[in-house]
């Protein structure tokens, strides 16, 4: 059986399966470290649902998988649901991450990909917790495009009333891409804003590049989404990120099913360009 490293050191375009974010209410670790459970009372289960998910997507794996396919535990910024903070502060969020990468590692997962690295401080807390593990660690960035439509800026979200100063994308990469990883890339961003961002990581990052963009806009109250990037146009897109900036690990987030997934396995190539 060939590895994962073995896969991206032979140029090989590797698939995240499903619509990662669609799908995070039937089993995901997205928002399950400590600081984020207890703030809807469920901090005492810390263990077991991050245990749970693990076994979940195990189980899914072993029932339809006919090919390789390796289980990736989800680590990311995602602040406590009572407050307004873009990302988790506090003095126990770093001691709060690393009992979640171990808690998954323990559960069986073969990689961590560390998810909406979007401010310095809490993405190095992120990505040391996930290396500390010694799994191989993906980077996911999220950005956007600043109000001058030319610069790219960290991502923020929309409906926070106070919105921090403008973070630089680019010193955030700087600095986070000298800690280490396996492969870097974009996530949890606007198709649009996906390839501005890729040019400005690939600045600082010279190692296998990943891509898994928004496609949908989430429609309230219920965890649907509305479809602004069809499938086939979808895949259009990635080709270019692909042959323009050798991005080798794909997929898609928000607003992406199965569909997606699917045209994107038919119409990728399976390697990068030579």
């Amino acid at each position: 059986m060939s590895t994962l490293s073995d896969r991206l050191e032979n140029k090989e375009i590797i698939f995240l399966d499903g619509g990662v974010s669609t799908e995070i209410q039937p089993a995901n670790t997205f928002s399950t470290a400590r600081h984020v459970l207890e703030s809807i009372d469920l901090g005492d289960q810390v263990r077991s649902i991050n245990e749970e998910a693990v076994q979940l997507a195990r189980v899914a794996r072993d029932n339809v998988a006919d090919d390789e396919v390796w289980i990736a535990g989800s680590i990311s910024s995602m602040a406590p649901f009572n407050n307004e903070e873009e990302v988790a502060v506090g003095e126990s969020v770093e001691s709060n991450y690393r009992e979640m990468a171990e808690i998954l590692a323990e559960s069986g997962v073969d990689l961590f990909i560390v998810e909406m690295m979007r401010e310095t401080v809490n993405s190095i807390l992120i990505i040391k917790a996930a290396l500390s593990t010694g799994l191989p660690v993906w980077i996911g960035y999220s950005a956007m495009m600043a109000d001058d439509g030319k610069s790219v800026i960290n991502w923020r979200w929309k409906n926070v009333k106070s919105k921090p100063p403008t973070g630089d994308f680019e010193e955030l990469v700087k600095v986070t891409a000298k800690l280490g990883g396996d492969a870097a890339g974009i996530m949890h961003s606007q198709v649009r804003d996906t390839e501005p961002a890729l040019e400005v990581m690939s600045r600082h990052w010279s190692g296998p590049k990943l891509a898994y963009a928004e496609t949908g806009a989430l429609e309230k109250p219920k965890w649907n989404f509305k479809e602004i990037c069809t499938p086939e146009k979808y895949s259009e897109v990635v080709k270019g990120w692909i042959s323009r900036h050798g991005v080798q690990i794909v997929g898609g987030c928000c607003g992406t099913g199965p569909e997606h997934i699917r045209i994107l396995k038919e119409q990728l190539p399976k390697h990068l360009p030579s």
